[in-house]
């Protein structure tokens, strides 16, 4: 009996110590489980955090490449306005006589060098490259900044596409514009006229009115005008780049307030909707709208214009952008005349579109000697262009001052179909005055 309890003693401490060991060892093992999830936890906490900091690097390099995109499409943008313009003031206000003086065809000659040159637009991408290369592009997946930049070189593509369609036409219009050049002068006779002699300058006035009235050349002076749509999308690039690059500055893929105010000022004409801003500090919105002007004593309106002669009462500097603002300039002399801003890039459709969401018409005018009296009128698709619109008179200042007036005013005016967003109407008075800003807006 003694040996049977000696026996089951010495087992019960055996399993006792075996149980400690089963403890200590299971003990063990989960120590070094817990070591191997730690380790593994700080080795993936290091790689994202490597993988963040890489495609941060990737973004910033990114951004660098957008400084330099907004640099060389500020530049680009910049010159095809001025072409643009320029086009505008010898198509559309130059005098309708059968000769020209030395400013007339030097601003001419540098009319025809700006529709002819061919301007492109090279984006630097690089960074983006690279950032699709290295695979982490997966980390921006769903992100607001993963859209941005989709949508940034997107635009970039347009941008390349339209360049080359626009390039290619002012090349094919200015090689026939060369293939057609009078005999009688050299081009650099029409760009430095004024080197030339009074009796030069007279003998070539057949010679100027053949080359400057042919129909290559003012197709090709017409054809700077057709950039609006490029416009529209250097403005949707500037302002996607210039979003991208706050917010790669604030580290963060999420727009915010800031970015979402810069992103509403992108225009979509085909969303029906008119763009707001007409003329802000003295520059024409061209990529939403373009120029219409007519006067009594244009004898395409007249016959009786055309019979007696009479002078057009604008000419080329009658249109210009000085500083910051918008010079207008009527020489006077006609029964009526006006100057119009038509909605959309081109007149050929009468396009309309819908400014109905805005309440007042704010415009920024300053006279040339202070008492003139302008008239403002808006029309919609269906006035007839015969005056019966809706005119409101404004007294201008030398100073600059702000008029905000109620559209309600504009009885005639059906606000949802406005094809005439904003028209100065003139009549046998000169005038002269500028514009600053014009503007819808809505109340507060």
């Amino acid at each position: 009996m003694l040996l049977i309890l000696r026996k089951m003693k010495q087992s019960y401490f055996a399993h006792q110590e075996f149980r400690k060991y089963l403890l200590y060892a299971l003990g063990e093992m989960a120590l070094v489980i817990i070591g191997i999830l730690i380790a593994l936890q700080i080795d993936n906490w290091n790689t994202n955090k490597l993988e963040q900091e890489t495609l941060k690097n990737y973004l910033r390099t990114i951004a660098r490449n957008i400084d330099s995109d907004l640099a060389s499409v500020d530049q680009i943008r910049s010159e095809r306005i001025s072409a643009y313009e320029r086009s505008v003031r010898w198509l559309n206000l130059t005098s309708r006589g059968s000769s020209y003086d030395v400013p007339e065809l030097t601003f001419a000659s540098r009319a025809i060098d700006q529709a002819a040159t061919l301007r492109h637009f090279n984006a630097s991408s690089s960074g983006y490259e690279a950032l699709k290369s290295s695979g982490t592009l997966d980390e921006m997946q769903g992100t607001d900044i993963e859209r941005l930049l989709y949508d940034y070189y997107d635009t970039v593509a347009r941008i390349a596409s339209k360049e080359r369609d626009h390039n290619d036409l002012s090349r094919l219009l200015s090689l026939q514009v060369w293939a057609r050049w009078p005999d009688e002068f050299d081009r650099w006779e029409l760009a430095s006229a004024h080197a030339l002699t009074g009796n030069r300058i007279e003998s070539l006035q057949p010679a100027f009115s053949q080359m400057l009235q042919d129909s290559a050349t003012q197709e090709l002076l017409a054809s700077a005008q057709t950039v609006g749509p490029l416009l529209l999308e250097y403005d949707k690039l500037d302002r996607l780049g210039r979003v991208f690059r706050h917010l790669v500055k604030i580290d963060s893929a999420v727009l915010d307030e800031t970015a979402i105010e810069i992103l509403d000022g992108i225009h979509d004409p085909g969303g029906g909707l008119g763009q707001p801003k007409l003329v802000v500090d003295g520059q024409v919105s061209w990529h939403s709208h373009h120029l219409l002007n007519a006067d009594a004593n244009d004898p395409r309106v007249s016959y009786q214009a055309s019979a007696a002669g009479l002078q057009s009462p604008f000419n080329f500097n009658s249109f210009q952008r000085v500083g910051d603002s918008l010079r207008i300039d009527y020489q006077g002399g006609a029964a009526w005349a006006g100057i119009w801003f038509g909605a959309g890039t081109n007149s050929s459709d009468r396009r309309s579109l819908d400014y109905s969401i805005y309440d007042r018409l704010l415009l920024e005018l300053k006279g040339n000697v202070g008492g003139e009296q302008i008239v403002v009128n808006l029309e919609d698709r269906d006035d007839a262009a015969d005056g019966t619109t809706t005119r409101l008179e404004i007294q201008l200042s030398d100073n600059w001052q702000t008029y905000e007036i109620d559209l309600a005013e504009f009885e005639t005016a059906d606000l949802s179909i406005l094809s005439t967003p904003l028209g100065f109407v003139f009549f046998e008075e000169p005038v002269s005055f500028s514009v600053r800003t014009a503007e819808f807006v809505k109340a507060d």
